[in-house]
């Protein structure tokens, strides 16, 4: 028989999932890292989860932590109101080959961004992370954009549930999350929550086009949830849905913005409901991790939240793999690849003049392969491709599509073509976090130096905009410091 006490307490538990549930719909997807909470809470490293000392590759341990609903420990360094609590702050400095002297990245009251070498303080960020009951766990991130976007935003949530099961022998591990965009719950850093690099500059010019799961997640204000298992912890199958919501709902709630609008060329309102799913296999022996999988999702777009001329329909494939080698106890080789394809049917952005075509597709292909050095040195490099479908008007580089501007110069396509080629290289330092510091588990640093270099920008080599503009002139060298205590 249940007691009154027992009951109360399962209400209790019951509506504080509930009501942190219902927060997540309300704002848009950032970058995220590692917490020092996690650190706090079971008493281990940053090592333990994170296989470079500051996430977020996650180890074996850190994979199950994950899983079981960020639930487990009992060490709390602080008391148990604060210990869940971390704040991170992030500042950069960026250089472009060549300036940009016709538009400024951001303007807004408090000033704007110059047209090279800008010094920006990327954004602060307040973390909830933890065991919120035995078997419920959040990953809370609330994003303070001093800058670029003069924003306060949600911009990771996680709420998750977890248990485990034996079933013929197997160990099964299952839960349900909710969270406010797809590729939140995983844990590969080949998914666009968790995409490699960790960081990048938001006062560089950027391709014109981009996979339809990162534009969706940058400006549709999702939300949803999915269920998942891991069996035996080689097969992991995961399925759900997403939405979005209506332009007054954003605006009621305060979180509307331009870049809600014109994010990206598949931007919009995912009409109804959107099914997600990923499947992976994953298998360790000895020194090796190695895993390979595939996810997507599709959807009804109404394009710009534009209401009256129909949908379009975007499904993604993604196929991807990773894999990392502990070569001894100083150093270790990581890998990993994934190749997208969008298949885009803009019936809409065709009938509404954000399209010349009504059909489109987009191939892109990730590669990284990663040095680290007693968990504090990373050197790395990537090489990442994009070819498509021609289009005039969707890779135009304009602000008001419903104006037919000719292309934008910097930013625009004078060709129409989205192919981009570029190299990655990086170096990263992180002194803290392993444990044998006076500052672990209540502080952590990483310091990254990162360079971009383009071959092919937005359709060619020379003059992609038809203004005079090079690939090599969006070359980058980005310097962010990244600090969470």
């Amino acid at each position: 028989m249940l007691t009154p006490l027992f009951v109360n307490e399962q209400k209790k538990q019951f509506f504080l999932f509930v009501i942190i549930s219902s927060i997540l719909s309300l704002l848009p997807l950032q970058n995220v890292l590692a917490t020092t909470s996690f650190a706090r809470q079971t008493g281990e490293p940053c090592t333990a989860c994170h296989m470079q000392a500051y996430g977020p590759w996650l180890t074996q341990y850190g994979q199950k932590f994950k899983l079981d609903g960020y639930v487990a420990g009992h060490a709390n360094k602080l008391p148990d109101v604060i210990n869940p609590l971390a704040v991170q702050i992030i500042g950069s400095v960026t250089n472009t080959q060549q300036n940009n002297d016709g538009d400024p990245y951001y303007s807004n009251t408090s000033g704007h961004s110059n047209s090279n070498n800008n010094v920006l303080a990327d954004w602060a960020a307040v973390y909830y992370t933890g065991r919120i009951t035995d078997k419920i766990g959040s990953y809370l991130q609330l994003n303070i954009n001093p800058q670029a976007g003069r924003s306060v935003s949600l911009a990771m949530a996680d709420i998750r549930v977890a248990d485990h099961a034996t079933f013929r022998g197997n160990a099964i591990t299952y839960g349900l999350t909710v969270n406010n965009a797809p590729t939140i719950s995983d844990f590969w850093m080949t998914t666009p929550a968790w995409m490699y690099p960790y960081t990048s500059s938001s006062v560089t010019v950027k391709p014109a086009a981009q996979p339809w799961l990162q534009s969706l997640m940058a400006g549709a204000n999702t939300a949803g949830a999915t269920a998942y298992t891991m069996i035996n912890n080689h097969l992991y199958l995961e399925a759900g849905g997403y939405t979005s919501q209506s332009q007054n709902m954003a605006q009621g709630l305060g979180v509307w913005n331009e870049g809600s609008q014109g994010s990206g060329p598949q931007a919009g309102l995912i009409d109804g409901g959107a099914p997600y799913w990923r499947l992976f296999l994953q298998h360790s022996m000895g020194p090796h991790t190695m895993m390979i999988g595939t996810y997507g999702l599709a959807a009804k777009v109404i394009p710009y939240y534009t209401n009256g001329i129909g949908t379009n329909s975007y499904v993604e494939y993604n196929a991807d793999a990773n894999y990392s080698y502990m070569m001894d106890d100083n150093n270790m080789l990581m890998a990993m690849a994934k190749y997208t394809h969008d298949t885009m049917k803009m019936d809409a952005s065709y009938a509404g003049g954000y399209a010349n075509n009504s059909k489109n597709y987009l191939d892109s292909v990730m590669m990284m392969g990663m040095w680290t050095y007693k968990q504090t040195y990373n050197l790395s490099v990537g090489w990442n491709y994009m070819k498509g479908s021609s289009d005039m008007t969707l890779y135009n580089g304009a602000v008001d599509y419903n104006a037919k501007s000719p292309v934008n110069p910097v930013f625009g396509s004078a060709n129409g073509s989205p192919n981009t080629n570029s190299f990655l290289f990086e170096a990263d330092y992180i002194p803290f976090g392993k444990g044998t510091s006076m500052t672990d588990p209540y502080l952590n640093i990483r310091l990254s130096m990162q360079y971009w270099a383009y071959t092919q920008f937005n359709g060619a080599s020379s003059n992609y905009d038809g203004a005079g503009r090079n690939a090599a002139g969006n070359n980058t060298l980005y310097f962010v410091g990244n600090v969470m205590f």
